[in-house]
């Protein structure tokens, strides 16, 4: 079975690539994800290092923090 790559229009290229929220893993039409105005808490991200919400650097994993310049950034 192929899966579609993660992906999410709350990331950019800028973001860690271990950086994980649960919506990339809900295939969405994309009619209906244009409508749908999702609010993502800091309880939806995690690390994929850590599988927690807080990096291997011990703070708090988010999409505003989890970014170019954090020591533990993957890119």
């Amino acid at each position: 079975m192929d899966h579609p790559p993660l992906s999410s229009r709350h990331f950019t290229s800028s973001h860690c690539g271990n950086l994980r929220h649960k919506g990339m893993y809900v295939i969405v039409d994309a009619a209906v994800e244009q409508d749908f105005d999702e609010q993502l808490g800091s309880a939806s991200y995690w690390c994929v290092c850590t599988q927690k919400a807080f990096g291997p650097d011990g703070l708090a994993v988010n999409a505003r923090d989890c970014v170019a310049g954090r020591e533990c950034c993957d890119h």
